[in-house]
């Protein structure tokens, strides 16, 4: 009764959803009779297609067997066996004939008897001179045969004689029912004779083709419909069954092909050009009308049921949204009622005390707003990384609510400037801090410089509207950095005016993407503006001869080869990271060149570069001639940076200040390398001096080219490589592999090609096994993790310097799966090609900076 007054009621929201579902039911219902009706229009014609579709098939089928069985009896009649036998008992006297010979015969008859694809029930090869008749079980007499083994009233032994009388090669013979008796049985089976013979000739051939196991083959077993084959003069060929008759089927007219209706049935016809043979099928229009029926039927049914469903579920949902919102009305209406003045009251009062909420919320949001958390702000400074030093005005900067810019200073220090020690690095940044805090703060008293890492320093300037300051500041600090360029170079990078510090985030990101563009200058860079860098990557023609000449040891034409690719990247205006990732490149393909050679070459060319001339003297030895003196030691670090320098980054002062002077970074390196800086553990001569002792050669060489930053250096970085590399290479000739060394270079030149360990065996005209096991005995890595290291580091190179997609990338490298591809790089470099890109170009990978 409740329920009832409820959905009564016009202006209560249950009434308003109830009918609006009903209302959606009422089209559904609509839509769903529609579909029907033209369903059951639609559902006769496509069965009618379906019976046409199928009875074509046979047809084809039908037609396909019977060129099939006709190539048999042309063979069979053309046999050399069944001629010669022929000749015999049409030459030589009864007693000179070699019937043995018909065995001969009998093989070929039964060969094609048995065949299961001719559905045979026997084949007969029939000698009229004697009467003789060969067939599957043997030789017998002819009137024995028909008279006792295979009676039919349509085809006794008259008919036969009389076939070899007829004009005609071929002949299918209608169907008729022969009663087939053996020794242990007698039975009657459907059998439609097809016969060959030439022209005069004294012998034919006639295949019995099971009628039944044709029709459960080409048209199928068990089906209702009537299947009838009729010949071109409209008599009857095969029929299924005996309920129509030649004359009961319709004419199809000249073509003999499509469908009417005769009485309660349908007929189907297809007729074949060349036999013109009419393959007919009927079926009862009963049959039609009740499929159609029973799909109405069923779609009746369960639109019926989703019908009732669909009323409950409006009943229930209506239900279920009217509760809680009444209980909500009431407690709302109990605090401050008014009067509805939508037709729906509880979507009025609804929207009354949202409005009042609103504007609660919004005032208490002006409040929060007005007093920020000194917590939140440091939220967002937080999630940069963990700062290692003291602001003492840091609730100032939290609650920054002024345009600012932030200056990061992006320290690089050199390798083996001076003696490696867990401290050196935090000291020296520590005091180029303190010098670039006096020096921001001379110029701009409301900036506030503090350490992020090791080797970044970032400085926030309030305001932003004083650039000119803020370029005198730089300016100043510029030479001030530039002494001691022997032992870091610094990147300034500049970022744009940002509003309030829920933006420092987004604005450190800028600065430390500015800084990632830093050009290939032995000095310190300031960096004002964001620079896109075209990408830049060896092609394939360049590293086939890049990696050709370095297998040959020809130094001269690979330092001309990386001269050429220097220059290019000269006119492009390529960053330093670019230059480290093509010398990464290159070193890679040096690496593997020298890989087969093993370290004992690699070790007599490394001896051989300890006996070297001592090369120019250290720049860290006569660094002091670039400093400024005069502050006592004793004085604090922001008195000596207001001194114009820094005094920690002195060797005589740095150096000293951990027990190590001037002379022990001189005598880090004697082994006279010279690529524009000190080099303790970078130099070539790997581990003939300082810590490098032990390294690979690319380990080697990877540590000296983290003391390139010049194109000039780069040059010379290239010249020693390829120099040790020669070397390695001409000091393994006598002992090197030609076996491990062919295969290697297969792998490097062929690597995106579909090359595989078979195909590598055959050209080596070794087994795939043997190869396998000699390959990981020679190399400690087998053939497949070989080839899988070579692509994933191509995959790293074109990552990092190309725009190609990952999908382009994987069919590049040789990988036709990208979900291959993706799981063997997460394998081997830990992360996905889409991280791995992304971390290489934000976080500075690409130049190691």
């Amino acid at each position: 009764m409740r329920l009832k007054r409820v959905l009564l009621n016009r202006h209560s929201l249950v009434y308003k959803l109830f009918f609006s579902f009903l209302g959606i039911l009422l089209l559904f219902s609509v839509f769903n009779g529609v579909s029907v009706y033209f369903f059951n229009k639609s559902m006769q014609n496509e069965i009618i297609q379906y019976n046409r579709l199928m009875l074509k098939n046979t047809a084809e089928r039908y037609e396909t067997h019977f060129e099939r069985i006709k190539t048999m009896l042309f063979d069979l009649y053309s046999n050399e066996a069944v001629m010669a036998f022929n000749r015999q008992l049409l030459t030589k006297a009864e007693p000179d004939i070699e019937y043995w010979k018909a065995s001969e015969v009998l093989k070929t008859v039964r060969a094609q008897a048995y065949n299961p694809m001719f559905y045979l029930n026997n084949l007969l090869v029939y000698y009229d001179s004697h009467s003789l008749i060969v067939e599957k079980e043997g030789s017998v007499n002819a009137p024995m045969l028909f008279e006792r083994f295979y009676r039919s009233a349509d085809y006794p032994l008259a008919y036969w004689k009389e076939q070899f009388e007829r004009s005609g090669n071929y002949a299918l013979h209608p169907q008729s029912s022969f009663n087939v008796t053996t020794l242990n049985s007698s039975v009657d089976v459907e059998l439609i004779p097809f016969s060959f013979r030439m022209p005069g000739s004294n012998y034919q051939i006639v295949a019995l083709l099971d009628a039944r196991a044709l029709q459960e083959a080409f048209y199928g077993p068990g089906d209702s419909r009537e299947f009838m084959i009729l010949r071109e003069d409209g008599s009857l060929l095969y029929r299924s069954s005996s309920v129509f008759g030649a004359g009961d089927i319709p004419s199809f007219g000249p073509e003999g092909a499509g469908y009417m209706k005769a009485g309660d049935t349908y007929f189907f016809a297809e007729k074949d050009p060349l036999t013109r043979l009419t393959y007919v099928t009927a079926l009862p229009y009963a049959n039609i009308t009740a499929k159609v029926r029973n799909a109405s039927l069923t779609l009746l049914l369960i639109f019926a049921a989703a019908l009732l469903l669909g009323i409950a579920a409006s009943l229930f949902f209506s239900r279920r949204i009217h509760r809680p919102v009444k209980q909500m009305l009431s407690s709302i209406a109990s605090r401050d009622p008014v009067r509805p003045k939508s037709a729906i009251r509880e979507f009025d009062l609804i929207h009354q005390n949202l409005h009042e909420l609103m504007q609660e919320k919004e005032a208490v949001q002006k409040e929060l707003l007005g007093k920020k958390s000194l917590l939140t702000s440091f939220g967002y400074i937080n999630k940069l990384k963990a700062i290692t030093s003291d602001i003492n005005d840091w609730q100032d900067i939290a609650e920054m609510d002024d345009p600012f810019c932030l200056v990061l200073v992006q320290l690089h220090f050199k390798e083996g400037t001076v003696p490696e020690s867990h401290s050196r690095p935090d000291r020296i940044a520590y005091y180029i801090r303190e010098y670039i805090n006096v020096v921001m703060t001379e110029h701009l008293p409301h900036s506030h410089t503090f350490q992020i890492d090791t080797n970044q320093i970032l400085t926030l300037v309030k305001g932003g509207d004083e650039p000119e300051k803020l370029r005198e500041a730089l300016e100043k600090l510029k030479p001030i950095l530039d002494r001691d360029k022997a032992y870091f170079l610094a990147t300034l990078a500049v970022g744009s005016v940002h509003k309030g510090s829920g933006q420092f985030n987004a604005a450190y990101r800028q600065a430390q993407e500015m800084a990632q563009q830093a050009r290939p200058l032995d000095e310190c860079q300031i960096i004002r503006s964001h620079r896109v860098s075209p990408p830049y990557a060896l092609n394939a023609v360049q590293e086939q001869e890049l990696f050709r000449h370095i297998q040959a040891g020809n130094l001269a034409h690979c330092v001309s080869l990386t001269e050429r690719i220097l220059e290019q990247m000269e006119k492009k205006d390529a960053g330093l990271a670019q230059y480290r990732q093509i010398a990464e490149s290159i070193l890679l393909r040096a690496a593997r060149a020298v890989e087969p050679y093993g370290r004992a070459a690699a070790a007599a060319v490394a001896a051989r570069g300890k006996d070297a001339d001592p090369g120019p003297e250290s720049p860290a030895a006569n660094s002091s001639a670039h400093r400024s003196a005069g502050t006592p030691p004793d004085a604090s670090a922001g008195e000596r940076a207001a001194a114009g320098h820094i005094p920690r980054t002195l060797p005589e002062n740095v150096l000293e200040s951990s027990g190590a002077g001037p002379a022990a970074a001189q005598a880090a390196c004697t082994c006279g390398e010279d690529i524009g800086t000190p080099c303790a553990s970078a130099c070539a001569c790997g581990g003939a001096c300082g810590p490098a002792g032990g390294l690979s050669f690319q380990e080697r060489h990877q540590r000296r080219l983290r003391s390139c930053y010049t194109p000039d250096q780069f040059g010379r970085f290239y010249a020693q490589l390829f120099k040790e590399a020669a070397g390695i290479i001409a000091a393994g000739k006598e002992e090197r592999d030609s076996v491990i060394e062919f295969v290697m270079n297969e792998l490097e030149n062929k690597f995106a090609d579909d090359i595989s360990l078979d195909l590598l065996a055959d050209k080596l005209n070794l087994s795939a096994a043997y190869l396998s096991v000699y390959i990981k005995e020679k190399t400690g890595v087998n053939f497949s993790e070989q080839l899988n290291a070579i692509r994933i580091r191509r995959a790293k190179e074109l990552l990092g310097g190309t725009g190609l997609s990952v999908q382009e990338i994987s069919v590049r490298i040789g990988y036709r799966n990208v979900t291959s591809f993706n799981r063997m790089f997460k394998k081997m470099t830990g992360l996905p090609p889409g991280e791995y890109r992304k971390r290489h170009v934000i976080d500075g990978d690409l130049g190691g900076l």
